[in-house]
């Protein structure tokens, strides 16, 4: 039975991903006023996401995740060079997960109902304008369109969206800082003892991206291509997978298709304005180098609904104000996709003799974290260019 909508509320929420249910969620739970709304007919479908996660700061945020959620916990990974070389990394304990995103994000949207937002679906938002200190909200739903006013407006409607721009926050993402991506679910699998994620490097497999198998258990995986589309062209990703499952795959079954785009942006986004704030791949929360960013969407969305919370007990929704959002992100997070973003800089200047050297020295590297010598995957990163002249001139270069 669809959702009545209601005249005004304190905060409308578009977009009912991972980014956009925990916000509402968090801000439902908080006592606030929330309508969370998606233009999809069913929340967490279609699936155009590979699902990969890292399970550490997923659990640090959510906490225990439900049944369901998980189509295969991850115990390491697998890369393989240009000319086959591979380096491979397993450990005892969980590093990841593949998710089940259809069960995930309709489990993040049950969490915000139950809290105590509306939520409404095949509702899409189609206008937006400032208007005395709160946002009149154009909604398209079942009963045709209405307006809504909100004191606050959030968008989390994902990297094809125009709520930001509407609201002033920011334009279209430039080529030079999407990815261009193309995924088929597979089945029919030989499967491993202990389950990896699978990256494959090389300008014949995916120039200025990489190709990727996550598995899901019983045979099935994602497979998937990311390319720069600069290079690669928008289409050239479904080019690019059809290849790589030829040469990979040839006797294993397509039953999904999926295409879309990911943020990798080189910079900051514009996260606020009076009223508003951005989440999730919507704000640019993506990791540059390798465009994941469901963890990312989520501890983003926990320091919005922090600090648009107290905002709203304040009465000061001002830009200034809600920029706390945007430093807490920056001194997080933020932080860490800085990072990424200038290693992959570097990334879309390696050729293949580079890869190459790049998992060789890995896959020495490597030999501390089965020695115990934990660190981070940025500052393992780090070490492996700086081990290599080449590498390290490029790295200067850009720098």
């Amino acid at each position: 039975m669809p959702v009545t909508l209601p005249n005004e509320v304190e905060v409308l929420v578009v977009g009912a991903g991972p980014a956009g249910s925990h916000l509402a969620r968090r801000l439902a739970g908080a006592g606030r006023d929330v309508l969370l709304v998606e233009k999809r007919p069913e929340i967490g479908n279609p699936v155009r996401c590979a699902e990969a996660v890292e399970a550490e700061p997923l659990r640090g945020t959510l906490g225990d995740l439900e049944p369901g959620w998980v189509s295969q916990e991850i115990y390491g990974g697998r890369g393989v060079g240009p000319d086959g070389g591979e380096v491979r990394y397993e450990g005892e304990d969980v590093v990841g997960y593949v998710l089940n995103r259809r069960l995930f994000d309709r489990g993040l949207a049950r969490l915000a109902a139950e809290a105590g937002a509306r939520v409404s679906v095949r509702t899409q938002a189609t206008a937006v304008r400032r208007e005395g200190g709160s946002w009149a909200v154009t909604l398209h739903g079942d009963g045709g369109p209405r307006e809504v006013r909100c004191r606050a407006l959030a968008a989390a409607d994902g990297v094809e969206g125009l709520v930001s721009r509407w609201a002033g926050a920011g334009g279209p993402w430039p080529l030079t800082e999407l990815h261009s991506c193309a995924q088929a679910r597979v089945v029919g699998l030989e499967t491993e003892p202990r389950p990896l994620v699978e990256f494959h490097l090389g300008e014949a497999v995916a120039p200025g991206g990489y190709a990727w198998c996550f598995p899901l258990g019983g045979g099935r995986a994602n497979v998937g291509v990311a390319v720069d589309p600069s290079r690669g062209g928008f289409e050239g990703a479904r080019l690019y997978l059809e290849r790589f499952l030829a040469r990979n795959m040839p006797g294993a079954g397509v039953v999904e298709l999926s295409a879309g785009c990911i943020p990798a942006p080189s910079k900051p986004k514009r996260l606020v304005a009076d009223g508003f704030l951005a989440v999730g791949d919507a704000a640019g929360h993506t990791e540059p180098l390798s465009g994941g960013g469901i963890a990312n969407a989520i501890q983003g969305a926990e320091l919005a609904a922090e600090v648009l919370s107290a905002s709203l007990t304040t009465g000061d929704l001002s830009a200034g104000r809600l920029e706390a959002y945007a430093r807490r992100w920056a001194a997080t997070v933020g932080r860490s996709l800085r990072r990424y973003a200038r290693l992959r800089r570097l990334y879309l200047r390696l050729g293949d003799r580079d890869f190459n050297e790049l998992l060789r020295i890995m896959n020495e590297e490597l030999e501390r974290w089965r020695e115990g010598k934990r660190t981070s995957m940025v500052a393992l990163l780090t070490r492996i260019v700086t081990r290599s002249p080449r590498l390290l001139a490029k790295l200067r270069f850009l720098l």
